[in-house]
């Protein structure tokens, strides 16, 4: 028998996005004021894989709430539907943004757009459709990388939805056949997808009343610590493995990590996770321009901490406008705009 979900938004699931892309965040500052000479580089492993470790438990929530979303609505027209508004405005806005300003900024190989109409809408296409990051192709938004994954695990889970309730005919068999070579596909070209099997099995498992875990704190958070360790050592599949107990335990809300990530900030910075992912590169990058001209005029060190002390409030109050403004106010008009004519 399915167990009956604890409360409409799981608080501390919703924490661990937040907590997820702060450190997204606070480790890309770090690289970019290193890049500008600001701070020495650590080149330290922890510091270099947080943000990916972070990425891949994302990867476990889209796992877990995805599946749970698609098998609740039982209408693959309105998951797609709900998925597209989800993503794109907040991306979409970015994206113009980019390949407006990007190649006259001449940022990196976008500056060879200019004389270049054709690839310019090639990489337009490709970017807006999130193929870089699956394909060997040109990324414009570093961090959508992670976007074309979740794109694939969206369409992966749609069509063996599909397939296995229209199993007795062709097509059903069919769509299965296409879901199980997907993924044989995506896993040959990056395994971390792992971690969205990872949510979709803590999901099973809570379905089926079968989610139990003793010792959820402690197992909770050394799984945390081992996870991490492994993948640092690009273990993926152990580091799925030993991550299951924390996630699980955020899922029935039990231990001191869930207590802790249920807390408010953690579950505000949640709710503006998706903005704060994608946005705080724009906050940042023109931030860190003006304070390498300001550094000519003071010292390295006082550059250093305007960068870091006003760009991460800064990031952090631009995810919450974008929130409001694009993820709420934008996303309810285009489910609810009135009908022209």
């Amino acid at each position: 028998m399915s167990t009956q979900p604890r409360s409409k938004v799981n608080n501390s699931i919703q924490g661990l996005r937040g907590l997820a892309a702060l450190t997204v965040m606070l480790v890309h500052v770090h690289f970019m004021a290193a890049r500008v000479g600001f701070a020495r580089l650590r080149e330290d492993a922890w510091i270099y894989h947080a943000a990916g470790y972070s990425v891949v438990l994302f990867f476990c929530i889209s796992g877990y709430l995805i599946v749970s979303s698609l098998t609740k609505s039982g209408d693959v027209r309105k998951f797609a539907f709900n998925r597209v508004i989800r993503i794109y405005p907040v991306f979409l806005m970015l994206h113009l943004i980019m390949f407006g300003l990007g190649p006259v900024m001449n940022y990196e190989w976008m500056g060879s757009l200019r004389s270049d109409l054709a690839a310019w809408g090639t990489h337009f296409v490709s970017n807006l459709f999130f193929l870089p990051g699956i394909f060997h192709l040109p990324l414009a938004q570093k961090n959508a990388w992670s976007l074309s994954y979740e794109a694939a695990f969206y369409i992966i889970t749609a069509c063996i939805f599909v397939g296995q309730r229209s199993w007795t005919a062709m097509r059903g068999k069919l769509l299965i056949l296409l879901s199980l070579a997907g993924i044989i596909a995506v896993a040959a070209i990056e395994v971390k997808i792992v971690f969205f099997a990872l949510g979709s099995l803590v999901w099973w498992l809570e379905r089926r009343g079968q989610l139990r875990l003793p010792w959820a704190g402690l197992a909770g958070i050394l799984g945390l610590a081992a996870g991490f360790v492994f993948y640092c050592l690009d273990r993926h599949v152990l580091s799925a493995l030993c991550v299951f107990p924390f996630f699980a335990g955020l899922v029935i809300q039990k231990g001191a990590s869930s207590t802790i990530l249920s807390t408010r900030p953690f579950v505000w910075l949640g709710k503006v996770s998706y903005s704060l992912y994608l946005i705080h590169p724009f906050v940042l990058d023109p931030l860190r321009r003006i304070c390498v001209k300001l550094a000519d005029k003071t010292s390295t060190h006082t550059a250093h901490v305007l960068f870091v002390t006003v760009g991460i409030p800064l990031a952090i109050t631009a995810a919450g406008l974008s929130y409001e403004l694009i993820e709420v106010r934008l996303t309810r008009w285009l489910i609810h705009r009135p009908e022209v004519g």
